[in-house]
């Protein structure tokens, strides 16, 4: 079981990505770079410190046409570092944070550098379109989007619900969330099969992402840890993202269900900012496996680096988990 401090931490770094609508302006805090030889923290100042100053005006404004060229800047720049020599891979990630006396915002550029292509050594890409078993990914998605739209209105509680599956995002809330939910439970033991394909075969990656949390409501655990620890290696950021979360919920709550600590890991080091703040947050709740401790401290140097980024959901993740292990 997390503990109460922790619970509490990781709940607050899950609000800091979202819409800051009542407070104030927000600034630019600080702007990291995750990690090259090619481009440090000041160097990326002084390259797009304007821009990314721009960013956060129309971001501001709170329109949809100024966010929208706000996106446009986001983009330009991340092409940008992405043409500069021995860069193989890069993309800007910025972030709001806020509190009730705060609102700030933090710029991330994760950079994969050519002499290091190895951090993107993932599976190929699946090319396939792949049919819907029994609607199930549509239902995902509606149960999904209700949920969220309730939590939006103050409508869901904080506290984590009962959940039939090896996942737990809104239990059965509300009547329309029970039946979406029971669908999902009636519908994935008559379509492993299918499923499993859309998550190793379908071109989609948010499909793909959509049939790992469909699939943690197969009754069993073990193949549910063995799909999400093979996602990892998945391309897409949103499926090795889904993986995580599964895994972390597996962590917290089914303590007779290993994961394998080898294989998660790696995902430290992970080309995108959001893969990486999910495996952190999976290492809290597996923080007093006493079994894998050694492997816990080993992880102790990589998650020194990502202590040193400003960005809080980065930075107090890596502080805590450094402080339970």
């Amino acid at each position: 079981m997390i503990r109460p401090m922790v619970r509490t931490l990781l709940t607050c770094l899950a609000l800091t990505a979202a819409p800051a609508a009542a407070q104030s302006s927000a600034t630019l805090r600080a702007v990291d770079v995750y990690r090259s030889a090619h481009l440090d923290h000041v160097k990326a100042e002084a390259l797009y410190g304007a821009k990314l100053k721009e960013y956060v005006l129309l971001r501001n404004s709170k329109r949809p046409i100024s966010d929208a060229k706000a996106e446009e800047i986001r983009r330009a720049i991340e092409a940008d570092v992405r043409k500069r020599p021995g860069v193989a891979f890069a993309a800007l990630r910025i972030v709001e944070y806020f509190t009730s006396v705060d609102h700030a915002m933090y710029a991330t550029f994760d950079i994969v550098d050519e002499a290091e292509r190895g951090r993107m050594a993932f599976a190929p890409a699946p090319a396939r379109k792949t049919p819907d078993p029994l609607g199930l990914l549509a239902t995902w998605k509606q149960y999904s989007e209700l949920g969220s739209a309730l939590s939006r209105q103050g409508r869901m509680t904080v506290d984590r619900p009962e959940c039939p599956g090896f996942y737990c995002l809104w239990g059965a809330a509300t009547p329309e969330l029970a039946a979406l939910q029971n669908k999902l439970v009636d519908g994935v033991p008559k379509k492993l099969k299918e499923l499993r394909e859309v998550l190793t075969q379908e071109a989609d990656g948010e499909k793909r992402a959509a049939a790992l949390y469909v699939l943690s409501y197969a009754k069993a655990g073990e193949q549910v840890v063995e799909d999400s620890l093979r996602a990892l290696k998945d391309p897409d950021g949103r499926v090795r993202s889904a993986a995580l979360q599964i895994l972390s919920d597996v962590a917290n709550q089914r303590k007779e269900l290993r994961i394998d600590l080898d294989r998660v890991l790696p995902a430290l080091d992970d080309p995108l900012g959001e893969v990486r703040t999910k495996v952190m947050g999976l290492l809290v709740s597996m923080s007093d496996d006493e079994a894998q401790r050694a492997k816990l401290l080993g992880a102790a140097p990589r998650l020194v680096e990502l202590l040193k980024l400003r960005q809080p959901e980065s930075s107090d993740l890596a502080f805590t988990v450094l402080g339970l292990v």
